[in-house]
């Protein structure tokens, strides 16, 4: 049932029930409904709660009673299983703030200012200029920005990163949506599932292997 397992998320996190509630601005309405056995049918919602007690969605929307097969042949099965469990989250509890040099490298990538990715209260994303080809090479960069999506946001700093390359996303996906809390992995692979976009796409807008590109003369088609 939902409610026990919301109701254990506040005894772990030393906040009653009513109080987080009043918080998550969820209504005493929908707490009865959770305590009669419903589930949630807000996304918004369940990512706020997977924010606020810092625990992935993947978590909210499963059992926490999980048996892993391990003669699974399936490996894409297999992950999936893995990012329901719990325990996965306290391995990715702490992201440490990016220093300068990991962020000019990620605004490069993302072809945007370094002020936009500190910045939560600039909300509109706009490229200042044609994308930089050779960033596309950068991988190690962008398995950096997937890796920061996939932590937990314990300081403002890495909050503020994380909403702002979500709204990069989003801009490149042609989505008209106010961001406060940042997508995680799973938010993502469910979007490049549904979309068929790459997570290169997702954060430059092109979709073509650079290769391919560089054989053009580094011409966009």
């Amino acid at each position: 049932m939902f409610w026990n397992k919301f109701e254990e998320l506040c005894n772990r996190n030393n906040i009653s029930p009513r109080n987080a509630a009043r918080v998550l601005q969820i209504s005493q309405a929908t707490i009865t409904k959770w305590k009669s056995g419903s589930f949630p049918n807000s996304t918004e919602l369940i990512c706020r709660m997977a924010t606020y007690f810092r625990v992935t969605v993947d978590y909210l929307m499963t059992d926490t009673e999980i048996n892993i097969n391990l003669t699974e042949k399936k490996k894409s099965g297999q992950f999936q299983t893995l990012l329901s469990l719990p325990e996965r989250w306290y391995s990715l509890h702490r992201c440490d703030t990016p220093d300068k040099e990991q962020l000019l490298r990620i605004a490069r990538y993302v072809n945007c200012p370094v002020n936009f990715l500190v910045n939560r209260r600039i909300q509109q994303y706009e490229p200042p200029g044609a994308y930089p080809i050779e960033q596309l090479f950068e991988m190690e960069t962008l398995h950096d920005i997937l890796d920061i999506l996939d932590s937990c946001a314990d300081t403002h700093e890495v909050q503020d990163l994380q909403i702002q390359l979500s709204r990069i996303v989003l801009y490149h996906l042609n989505l008209h949506k106010t961001m406060e809390y940042g997508l995680n992995y799973s938010d993502l692979s469910l979007l490049r599932e549904t979309t068929g976009f790459s997570y290169q796409y997702m954060f430059t807008g092109i979709s073509e292997n650079p290769y391919e590109i560089l054989k053009r003369g580094g011409k966009l088609l």
